[in-house]
C-alpha cells in the first residue's frame, strides 16, 4: 500500500491481517506477532527501487508498497514475512563421474526491516 494508504489504513487492520507461514505456538507469541512497531524498509537486491507485494489469504489481505529508506508502522509478523524472502545460491559441483550436480550453499537477503526505537 502507498504511504497514503498506509496512513489511512488503521492499526486495527494490520493487526487482523492473517499471519501466513508458521504458525504462533500460543496467544502470548500472537500478541508478540501482532505487536505494531516502527520499521525502516531496506530493499537489498535493488537498493532505491520500492517494492510492491500482496499479503494475506483469500479473504484478508492487502497490497503494500514499500520505499527503499521509508519508515513505515506494520505488525512484527509483516516484518519477518518480507525479511524472510530470500535468493538462493547455488554452486555447480563434479559428481566424481564427469558430470556436475548443483547444490544448495546459502541464501542471500532481498529486504531487511530494521526497528526504529526512541523518537
Amino acid at each position: 500500500m502507498s504511504l497514503e494508504r498506509f496512513e489511512k489504513t488503521s492499526v486495527e487492520e494490520l493487526r487482523k491481517l492473517p499471519i501466513v507461514g508458521s504458525q504462533p505456538k500460543d496467544e502470548k507469541e500472537e500478541n508478540f506477532l501482532r505487536e505494531i512497531c516502527e520499521y525502516e524498509f531496506y530493499n537489498l537486491e535493488e537498493p532505491g527501487v520500492s517494492v510492491r507485494f500482496p499479503y494475506g489469504d483469500s479473504h484478508s489481505h492487502h497490497v503494500f508498497t514499500l520505499f527503499h529508506g521509508g519508515k513505515y508502522r506494520v505488525p512484527r509478523f509483516l516484518a519477518q514475512h518480507i525479511e524472510s524472502k530470500s535468493t538462493p545460491i547455488w554452486e555447480w559441483r563434479p559428481d566424481g563421474i564427469g558430470g556436475l550436480t548443483k547444490k544448495l550453499i546459502g541464501h542471500n537477503p532481498r529486504f531487511q526491516m530494521r526497528q526504529v526505537f526512541g523518537g
